[in-house]
């Protein structure tokens, strides 16, 4: 009897907690529960280093469905921990060991697990019923055992149910009934699910096809214009168009906007205007422009309220929209090379902004009050001191590059907030002496100062202090 309650106990266990084919989607006779919307599928996490509600040395990044990387360690994993100064991280889950749990009994949810070298990570997924989109740390406990709360209308049974049945879509007259037809119907080709690893830049258009035949990513390259069927594409999570200066991108755009994540222009039309319809792209997260001619971009750019990452390199800018600090998700800024554009000052109060590349500019004094900057690069503009430097840096700051300027001094107060960093770029300005304040600065691994005004006396006092914590100075 007691083998018998036993092996039944087992069964019951094993019947409640199933092991995943696929990481992506989970059918019962509740329903089904299909995460592949959620998940990018560029190697990025979909929820970036989110924090705990309480104190804690550590963040977390997670991403449903598809492997990402973060840091030194978590490679192809589905869920990191990440040290908040950025110096470590920890693999707690893959997306090959998914096991998922439909929840048994009245008021309980379904969850997926993840499992890593001991280390558990379990997803409580709650139903949404409205546009909700977040993930909550809940925290470790038991020891390894680390939980979190998805919250989002797909985590709903049936939510975002697995495929559905091909829609036609009809636009400008022609009815397209499937992603196959709509990729076959253009007028060049494109080559499908291509090996890897591709040539960056791209030197051809292909298209990334899931195993559901669903078109998830395009890239398209050297086209004369965007064919219309594209925007029938429903599950397209990723477009990218390189090298097509006859290109304009079309009102349509914002049929995409139930599943488009990212958007990559470069060398497309330097003159057609951007779409307003681009800025109802609600769940994109990365915005790429690059040399494109663009003179200014919208203020509509706030309402991309997904908007993780933006990219604005090699254009005409004079300035930028007010709007960006409003941006809820903005982590990375990067507006190098554009020759005209001489300040970055409405970018003040961005709180979740970490990483600003701003190098090849006319930028002539440093912006105020960005708190949580890790990554500044200001190479090759016009400043010529570093005031407010300490409005602008971070606990976690790790890299400040300014390069090639015509910084004369720099004040102990604009280090004084600096508590770690591990390189600082100063070459080629005008300095004659370094405040007492470097000196404390923690973990610094190496310093460039070369091309500046020392004498000889005072490198040889720089490079004597700095053997005492191991720094590296370079001359």
């Amino acid at each position: 009897m007691f083998r018998l309650k036993t092996f039944i106990s087992l069964f019951v266990v094993l019947s409640a907690l199933i092991t995943a084919e696929d990481p992506c989607r989970f059918e019962h006779t509740k329903g089904t529960i299909d995460l592949s919307s959620l998940g990018r599928i560029d190697g990025t996490p979909a929820y970036p280093d989110e924090y705990p509600p309480t104190g804690s040395n550590y963040l977390y990044s997670y991403n449903p469905c598809k492997p990402f990387s973060e840091g030194a360690t978590c490679n192809n994993v589905a869920v990191c921990q990440i040290s908040k100064d950025k110096q470590f991280t920890f693999i707690l889950g893959k997306q090959d060991s998914a096991e998922w749990n439909p929840g048994s009994g009245l008021g309980t949810i379904p969850s997926i697990t993840y499992t890593y070298d001991g280390k558990q990570a379990s997803i409580q997924l709650m139903c949404a019923t409205d546009e909700t989109n977040q993930l909550d740390v809940l925290g470790e406990g038991p020891i390894n055992f680390y939980k979190f709360r998805l919250i989002n209308k797909c985590a709903c049974w049936d939510g975002c149910k697995g495929v559905p049945p091909q829609q036609n879509c009809t636009i400008n007259g022609t009815v397209y009934t499937s992603d196959k037809q709509i990729i076959q119907s253009f007028p060049f080709s494109v080559s499908i699910n291509p090996l890897q690893p591709l040539p960056s830049p791209p030197k051809f258009s292909y298209a990334t096809v899931d195993t559901n035949r669903r078109v998830i990513n395009l890239t398209l390259v050297n086209i004369p214009s965007i064919p219309p069927g594209l925007f029938c594409l429903s599950n397209l999570q990723e477009l990218s168009i390189f090298d097509s200066p006859t290109v304009a991108i079309p009102s349509e755009i914002d049929r995409l906007s139930a599943s488009l994540q990212s958007l990559t222009m470069s060398q497309v039309s330097r003159s057609a205007p951007l779409p307003a319809e681009l800025y109802n792209l609600s769940r994109l997260s990365t915005l790429s422009i690059v040399n494109c001619g663009l003179e200014a971009l919208s203020e509509d750019v706030g309402r991309l309220s997904s908007l993780n990452q933006l990219t604005l390199d090699e254009n005409l800018l004079v300035s930028l929209p007010w709007s960006l600090n409003k941006l809820p998700s903005l982590t990375t800024l990067s507006i190098n090379n554009n020759s005209r554009l001489s300040s970055l000052d409405v970018l003040a109060g961005s709180i979740s902004l970490n990483t600003l590349r701003a190098s090849n500019c006319i930028i002539n004094h440093i912006p105020n009050n960005i708190p949580n900057l890790r990554t500044i690069e200001l190479n090759n503009n016009q400043l010529t001191s570093l005031d407010g430097l300490e409005t602008i840096t971070s606990v976690n700051s790790t890299l400040f590059s300014l390069n090639n300027n015509r910084i004369t001094s720099i004040s102990s107060v604009a280090l004084s907030k600096i508590i770690r960093l591990e390189h600082l770029y100063l070459s080629n300005n005008l300095l004659t002496t370094l405040p007492d304040s470097i000196y404390s600065i923690q973990g610094l691994k190496a310093i460039y100062i070369q091309e500046n005004k020392f004498n000889a006396k005072e490198l040889e006092w720089i490079q004597g202090v700095f053997r005492l914590t191991n720094t590296t100075v370079v001359i």
